[in-house]
C-alpha cells in the first residue's frame, strides 16, 4: 500500500512538472490595424497601427506575410526584428497583385493576423528626355475654334496647319485616323519641322491609285522619308485605321528626319560620335502590355516616345498597342513631338524651361524667330535685358519716356536696351539659347527684342514687338 501511494505521488508530481515546463500558451496580443500598402518598383511599403489589445508583454517584432494567390499560400518576409509599425517588402514581381497581412510578436508568441490588404507593385520610372521648351507655348496659340473640343494639343496642330478639322467647326476627337489621313498629317508636320520632303514620286504602292493626287504624293513622300515601309512592299492599305503601335513607329521615325529645336533631345545616330537625331535611347517605361508588340522596332519606338514625353499615356501602365488611334490622341502625340523639333510660333518668342522654381538655379531660356509661315529667320541680332521686381514704388524698369532705367541690366552680351553688333545673333535655325542666373525669392522679368542696329529700346514703341517672360523663384 505504501509503495502504491509513493507511485501515485510521483506520477502527480511529474504531471505537474510537465505542465509548468510545457510550451507557452498562445499569445493574446491582438491584430495590428489600419494596414496600408503603397506600391513601388518591385516593392510595397507597408504601414500599420500597433495593436492595443494584449500588448503586454511589449511587442518585439512583427511577422509580415504575403501571398500572390489570394491567400491560398502565404510566404513570410524575412527581416531583422523590429517593433516599428512599418516595413518595406522587396523582391516582388511588378504587376502582380499581392495580399499582405501582419501579426505582432511578443514574448508570449505570435498574435492574431491583421486584415489583409491587396497591393500591386509597379515600376515607377520617370521620363528622362523631355523637351525643355514648347512648340505651342501657353498663351501664344489661338483657339482653333472647334465646337467639339478645346484641347490645347488640337489647337497646336491646327495652328501649324497640320489638321483642318473634319469640318470648319468640328474636329471629331473620338474618330479614328486612317493611314491616308496620317500621311497628310505627317507631311504637313514635316513642313514646319525642318524635314526635307521628297518629290512624292511613285514608290511602288499599287493600292493608292484611287486617292487624290495630294494623298498619293503624301504617301509617297513619307515612304521617301523612311516614315513608312507600307503594309507590304507594294501595298500601303490607305483606308486601314492607324493603330497605336503604328503611330509610335510613324512618329519615332519622323522625329529622326526633323531638325531639332532648342531644348529638343538628341542622341548620336549610331555609336558615341558623329551626327545626332531626335530620339531617346532610354528603354525604361511603365507599360505592362508591350508583350502584345512583336516587332522590336515597335517596342523601342514606344519606349522612345514615352521617354521623350510624346505619348498620350505618360502616367499610365498600359499603352494599348493594338487599339486604333483616335484623333484626340493623334493631336497629343504630334503636339508633344513638335516640342523637340524646330517648329516654333511666328514672330520673336522667348521661353524659359520653368517659370517658377525654388532656390537660385540657372534657368534655360530660348529665343526663336519665325516668319508667318514658320520658316526660321537666321542671323538676326537680338537684345535681351532684365529687371528684378521690387515692392519699392520708385524702383521700376522704365522711365516715363519709355527708356530703360538704371535698374535694368543686360542678360547676355551687348549694350543694355540697345540692339548692337555685340548682341547675340540667331543661328542658322533662327534660335539662340542661354542660361540666366536668378536670385532667391525674386520675380524677374526678361525681354527679348530686335530692331535696326543702334536702335535704343523704347517701351512705348517696342513693347508690342518684344517678347517678355517672368520667372519667379521661391525659398
Amino acid at each position: 500500500m505504501n509503495r502504491l501511494r509513493v507511485s501515485i505521488a510521483v506520477t502527480v508530481a511529474l504531471a505537474a512538472s510537465l505542465l509548468v515546463a510545457g510550451p507557452a500558451a498562445a499569445a493574446t496580443v491582438g491584430p495590428p490595424t489600419n494596414l496600408v500598402g503603397v506600391s513601388g518598383n518591385k516593392l510595397v511599403v507597408l504601414t500599420w497601427t500597433a495593436p492595443t489589445v494584449g500588448a503586454n508583454p511589449a511587442i518585439s517584432d512583427y511577422t509580415v506575410e504575403y501571398s500572390s494567390n489570394n491567400g491560398v499560400v502565404w510566404t513570410q518576409f524575412i527581416h531583422e526584428a523590429s517593433a516599428v509599425a512599418g516595413l518595406t517588402v522587396t523582391g516582388l514581381t511588378n504587376n502582380t497583385a499581392y495580399s499582405f497581412r501582419v501579426s505582432a510578436v511578443n514574448s508570449d508568441g505570435t498574435g492574431t493576423a491583421s486584415s489583409a490588404v491587396v497591393v500591386t507593385p509597379v515600376s515607377n520610372h520617370t521620363a528622362n528626355d523631355l523637351a525643355l521648351f514648347s512648340a505651342c507655348p501657353a498663351g501664344l496659340i489661338p483657339a482653333a475654334g472647334f465646337t467639339d473640343t478645346t484641347a490645347a494639343a488640337v489647337d497646336c496642330v491646327a495652328y501649324y496647319g497640320i489638321t483642318k478639322g473634319t469640318t470648319a467647326t468640328t474636329y471629331s476627337p473620338l474618330d479614328t485616323v486612317t493611314r491616308w489621313q496620317m500621311a497628310l498629317f505627317l507631311t504637313r508636320m514635316a513642313a514646319v519641322s525642318g524635314s526635307v520632303l521628297g518629290s512624292g514620286a511613285d514608290q511602288g504602292f499599287t493600292d493608292i491609285g484611287g486617292k487624290s493626287s495630294e494623298i498619293q504624293t503624301a504617301i509617297n513622300q513619307i515612304k521617301q522619308l523612311g516614315i513608312t515601309v507600307g503594309k507590304t512592299a507594294t501595298t500601303f492599305a490607305p483606308d486601314d485605321n492607324v493603330t497605336r503601335e503604328e503611330m509610335a513607329l510613324f512618329i519615332s521615325r519622323f522625329l529622326t528626319t526633323a531638325t531639332a529645336g532648342p531644348g529638343g533631345n538628341t542622341e548620336y545616330v549610331t555609336g558615341s560620335s558623329g551626327a545626332k537625331e531626335i530620339k531617346s535611347i532610354d528603354t525604361d517605361h511603365n507599360f505592362t502590355d508591350l508583350n502584345l508588340v512583336y516587332l522590336w522596332e515597335s517596342q523601342t519606338s514606344i519606349s522612345n516616345l514615352w521617354n521623350l514625353g510624346v505619348t498620350d499615356v505618360q502616367s499610365s501602365t498600359v499603352y494599348e498597342p493594338r487599339e486604333d488611334m483616335t484623333r484626340a490622341a493623334m493631336a497629343t502625340f504630334m503636339a508633344n513631338a513638335l516640342n523637340h523639333t524646330n517648329a516654333r510660333p511666328a514672330g520673336l518668342v522667348m521661353q524659359a524651361s520653368t517659370y517658377r522654381v525654388s532656390g537660385t538655379p540657372a534657368v534655360d531660356v530660348a529665343i526663336t524667330y519665325r516668319t508667318d509661315a514658320f520658316a526660321p529667320i537666321p542671323s538676326v541680332l537680338v537684345d535681351t535685358f532684365q529687371f528684378v521686381y521690387s515692392t519699392t514704388a520708385t524702383i521700376v524698369a522704365f522711365n516715363t519716356n519709355g527708356t530703360c532705367t538704371g535698374y535694368v541690366t543686360t542678360v547676355t552680351d551687348g549694350s543694355k536696351c540697345q540692339v548692337s553688333a555685340s548682341d547675340q545673333s540667331l543661328d542658322a535655325n533662327g534660335n539662340h539659347s542661354f542660361q540666366v542666373g536668378l536670385g532667391a525669392n525674386s520675380i524677374t522679368n526678361l525681354w527679348a527684342w530686335t530692331a535696326a542696329t543702334g536702335t535704343n529700346y523704347d517701351n512705348d514703341i517696342h513693347a508690342t514687338g518684344a517678347s517678355k517672360i517672368t520667372i519667379e523663384t521661391t525659398a
